[in-house]
């Protein structure tokens, strides 16, 4: 069994600093999702890492790093100018920048595993105070993919973390909540001009206004390429996904009105059905013919993406998972709502939905 360790206790993240240096697996909290962690340096325990999560070998890891002065340290990854601005601004924070290894570090020092035989690596160095203070006490670079099983939504409470990897991993530390709930937006600074790998609460238009050009965005409608070769993870692969199918529902109580009538005719009883959705549309489907026999969960009130975004995995972790749901009404917002912030829960919610949302 995982070992719970908490995240406030100086003594807990020196103990899981210490597995870490001696080439264990730990989970712990950054600001976007839980992280799992292992020695980037350390080829065995990377392998673990694709072990427990039953992640595919050519889905590279992101390398977290305690400061941009210990990237520097380190001298694995070259920055471009784009880059020192981008990490200037927006480190420590949820920006992952895709960076080229350096030709004058040797490349082994981090393991070909994490960059998936590449040559480029992906680094970020994250904003919450556990993850902080654990980068900090293991002195190493940790790559560290979301710590959940390789597909299902990403873990925003240390007990998503334990239902899916509890046993398999030494240890979790807790750190409640996290804050911003969706995975860090990735940024390839090796393309001229970069391109978004993957979005999330850096905005688009805030790197731009950042760099003072234009950027690329790589699978900007959430599809899968399975021929592709992954710069970053959440783009080959079905990712997000809870066991139940997801619908995804744009508007209020109406349509998902709607959306329920359809299930029950074609054969999802109301009583298997699920809705994440704003707080007055879930109060009007409780309210309705339907309220007794549907589960909901609020997003939030209308229009709070910010909010949206927090409780989306666990929202759909809670109806598959514990309600046991057969489908997911799930709400959906425009690319733009949230000043830009809806682009990123979009992609996460089709990429949810890929296999039924058509």
């Amino acid at each position: 069994m995982s070992i719970v360790l908490r995240g406030g206790s100086e003594t807990d993240v020196a103990l899981a600093a210490s597995a870490l240096r001696r080439g264990e697996v730990v989970a712990f909290p950054t600001e976007t999702v839980y992280g799992l962690g292992a020695d980037a340096t350390n080829n065995d325990a990377v392998a673990m890492v694709f072990k427990a999560k039953g992640r595919p070998a050519d889905n590279p890891l992101i390398v977290h790093m305690a400061s941009r002065e210990a990237l520097d340290e380190a001298g694995f990854a070259a920055m471009s100018a784009p880059a020192l601005l981008l990490a200037e601004k927006f480190w420590p924070g949820p920006l992952t920048l895709v960076l080229a290894l350096s030709t004058e570090h040797p490349t082994s020092e981090i393991s070909s595993l994490v960059t998936a035989g590449l040559d480029t690596v992906a680094v970020r160095v994250p904003k919450h105070p556990v993850a902080s203070a654990l980068l900090a006490a293991t002195g190493l670079p940790i790559a560290a993919p979301s710590a959940n099983s390789s597909g299902k939504p990403s873990p925003t409470l240390s007990s998503h973390v334990i239902t899916d990897l509890g046993g398999k991993i030494h240890s979790v530390v807790d750190g409640g909540q996290v804050i911003l709930g969706i995975e860090s937006t990735v940024l390839d600074t090796t393309t001229n001009p970069p391109t978004i790998l993957r979005p999330g609460s850096v905005t688009q238009h805030e790197i731009e206004a950042c760099i003072g050009h234009n950027v690329r965005v790589a699978n900007s409608n959430g599809k899968t390429d399975d021929l592709a070769a992954p710069k970053a993870p959440g783009m080959k692969y079905r990712h997000y996904a809870p066991a139940s199918p997801v619908k995804i529902v744009y508007g209020g109580h109406r349509e998902f009105l709607k959306e329920l009538s359809a299930a029950s005719v074609n054969g999802v009883s109301q009583a298997a059905v699920g809705v994440f959705a704003w707080n007055d549309t879930c109060a009007s489907l409780e309210s309705s013919e339907y309220g007794p026999r549907v589960t909901t969960t609020s997003a939030g009130e209308y229009g709070q993406v910010d909010v949206l975004a927090q409780r989306l995995y666990s929202a759909l972790r809670w109806l598959d998972e514990v309600k046991k749901v057969g489908l997911i009404l799930a709400q959906g917002v425009n690319d733009e709502d949230g000043a830009g912030l809806g682009f990123a829960v979009m992609n996460r919610l089709r990429k949810a939905a890929l296999d039924h949302d058509r």
